[in-house]
């Protein structure tokens, strides 16, 4: 039996960290890229998608939206989904009337399974009605495959959307397919002598906090047993964070030049950027964030660019400088603090007073 793990997809949500042309064009490539999961399941023999939670970002699940989403799911027959609810789609579906393969958990607002064929189960409870004393209500027949779905954080276990990994020990749980976190776990951790746990990530990377390869897990199991695991992207871009080393830098052009050659290798040309300036440079470097960004941006879907770099400075020459500059270096060589703070309150003052763009 072949089955997805996937969740935190955040369909309709508003990508504030884009312009507004490109960030509408994202919203609908997110949505295509669930449609394109749904397909990819059809037509890969997949019996299952596990949707843990966080499918819609409540407040903009458009009733177009929805009723998008849903026909997508219903022309995937006869592949199942199974949905729990997270902290951010709350009660969106309430109401609907959904298609025959799209399976929820809240009836009975609490632990509800699904049996499959060849052993497996499917159990989960929604976000809105997990409790601490949910825990001794789950009860798991040890002679089947048990995935259990849920959405919240196991780092934080006494949290409002938090799950204790312990109270879910040794419940005959197998696979413990978890929503919440963006981050896709590539291995599977141990959560007791029988049973892992995972978290899928995000399907497509939506802002410069989302960096990396994002998609969902292909999962097979035979006999009882997990058998194989696979990480399936399927985006239609990736968010990409470059870090660029300037210290060699003498020009902006010198600056372009390296952003480029990075970028080369670590970014496609259809790919969200986040372009880091770093390293330590000679006073008076014209870097031009803002020109460097839009410049990069005719070449790539979106560039933002931010200066993380440092001012090499030489004390000795500013000693008997008797400009505004000179006078400010000194006044803060005399001042009591460490050297990290001294070097960050000498980068940002000699960039104020160079009139260069100032990232606090």
């Amino acid at each position: 039996m072949r089955i997805i793990h996937t969740g935190d997809i955040h369909l309709g949500s508003p990508l504030r960290g884009l312009p507004m042309d490109k960030a509408k064009l994202r919203q609908a490539e997110i949505v295509d890229g669930f449609r394109r999961l749904c397909t990819y399941a059809r037509e890969n023999g997949v019996q299952a998608v596990l949707i843990a939670g966080d499918l819609f970002d409540e407040n903009a699940a458009t009733p177009s939206l929805r009723a998008d989403v849903l026909a997508a799911v219903e022309n995937a027959a006869p592949v199942c989904f199974f949905y729990v609810s997270g902290n951010h789609d709350g009660r969106t579906l309430d109401g609907e009337t959904l298609p025959k393969n799209f399976y929820v958990f809240s009836k009975n607002h609490g632990w509800h399974s699904y049996e499959l064929p060849e052993g497996v189960s499917i159990t989960g409870i929604d976000g809105r009605d997990m409790r601490v004393d949910a825990y001794a209500a789950l009860r798991l027949a040890p002679e089947r495959f048990h995935i259990v779905l849920m959405h919240g954080d196991v780092s934080r276990p006494q949290g409002a959307d938090g799950i204790s990994l312990q109270q879910l020990q040794n419940r005959n749980i197998d696979y413990l397919a978890l929503g919440h976190i963006h981050i896709p776990m590539m291995n599977a951790e141990r959560l007791d002598g029988r049973g892992r746990y995972r978290y899928c990530g995000c399907l497509e990377g939506r802002g410069f906090d989302e960096c990396g390869k994002r998609g969902f897990f292909l999962l097979t199991v035979q006999g009882g047993r997990l058998v194989n695991e696979q990480f399936v992207s399927l985006a239609k871009r990736d968010v990409v964070d470059c870090r660029v080393d300037i210290s060699a830098c003498r020009s902006y052009y010198d600056v372009e030049t390296a952003a480029l050659a990075a970028l080369k290798t670590a970014a496609k040309t259809e790919d969200v950027v986040k372009l880091v300036l770093c390293g330590s440079h000679e006073v008076g470097l014209r870097k031009d964030v803002s020109l460097l960004a839009a410049r990069l941006s005719e070449q790539y879907f979106y560039v933002k660019a931010v200066d993380e770099s440092r001012i090499r400075i030489d004390f000795e020459q500013y000693k008997n400088d008797l400009s505004e500059r000179g006078e400010f270096v000194r006044e803060v060589c005399r001042m009591a603090m460490s050297e990290q703070e001294r070097a960050e309150i000498l980068d940002v003052g000699l960039k104020a007073l160079a009139g260069e763009e100032i990232d606090l």
